[in-house]
């Protein structure tokens, strides 16, 4: 069984509950699902390296800024090193599906770029998602790659039993309620 050290998040739906309307705009609609810093804090205590990977194109749909962005990311940071948690990179895709962006997933730019930041191997590294697009960047990127039922994640699996994500086998992707529970399943490796 691999012994994982770097854990990839997605952010939406994985970190964070969804806002209204699919964007997080503001830093105050910041709202952390239920457990997950409980979780994070484990991991970091357990010496796992965090990075996230995200989506973010209400950048250029000019919904928010660029700095927008970023005072809602230290808003994410302050709330994590709260609690002893600290994320050695947080990397995003600014750009919209038609530009053709080798960083917006299901592309695998980000989680090459944050493997890449974190030192650590491909092969150490899993990537804990909650969307299609998510399974299908963890595997053009060539690393484990694990889904959680939170944010889009029930649709998700629905759609990966059906055979309805073109690359990915439902076989070969460990399901868990939430991060919580993926969280212990990294630990038991440990």
């Amino acid at each position: 069984m691999t012994r994982f050290c770097h854990v990839i998040l997605d952010r939406d739906g994985v970190l964070n509950y969804e806002a209204p309307g699919g964007y997080v705009t503001d830093p105050d609609q910041w709202v952390w699902i239920e457990g997950v810093l409980d979780a994070l804090a484990k991991m970091a205590q357990a010496g796992l390296r965090l990075s996230v990977a995200t989506n973010q194109s209400c950048v250029k749909r000019g919904i928010i800024d660029q700095q927008t962005l970023e005072t809602i990311h230290d808003r994410m940071r302050r709330d994590a090193a709260a609690k002893g948690i600290f994320f050695s990179g947080i990397h995003f895709c600014p750009h919209t599906p038609d530009q053709g962006c080798r960083c917006r997933k299901p592309e695998p730019g980000l989680i090459e770029e944050a493997v890449q930041q974190s030192g650590i191997s491909k092969n150490q590294t899993v990537f804990i998602g909650d969307s299609q697009s998510d399974l299908q960047a963890g595997r053009a990127a060539g690393i484990a790659t694990w889904l959680v039922r939170t944010g889009k994640g029930k649709n998700t699996e629905a759609a990966l039993k059906e055979g309805m994500i073109q690359g990915i086998s439902a076989e070969n992707v460990q399901i868990f309620e939430d991060l919580g529970q993926a969280c212990a399943a990294l630990l038991a490796r440990t």
